[in-house]
């Protein structure tokens, strides 16, 4: 951890969780599409219904993601102001 030009301890470089919990949502709205279009089609093959379950449970777990993250980044800052 180095010190920054205005004196502030910088954080060392993490991976944002941000990106990681935007690329599952991403992934579990397109997978949820592909279910939906499937059922729509007359597919009620049960592993098509669980697979739409199942996105549907990661992209709320992502949004969870998205929401702590959030959280984290108000209480530095106002640790910081």
């Amino acid at each position: 951890m180095g010190i920054s030009a205005i004196g502030v301890p910088s954080l060392p470089n993490l991976p944002e969780p941000q990106a990681s919990a935007l690329a599952g949502l991403q992934g579990a709205q397109a997978r949820a599409e592909d279910a939906g279009a499937q059922l729509t089609a007359g597919n009620i093959d049960p592993a098509v219904v669980v697979s739409l379950s199942s996105a549907q449970v990661d992209f709320a777990a992502n949004v969870k993601v998205m929401q702590a993250a959030d959280d984290n980044t108000k209480r530095v800052l106002d640790i910081l102001a």
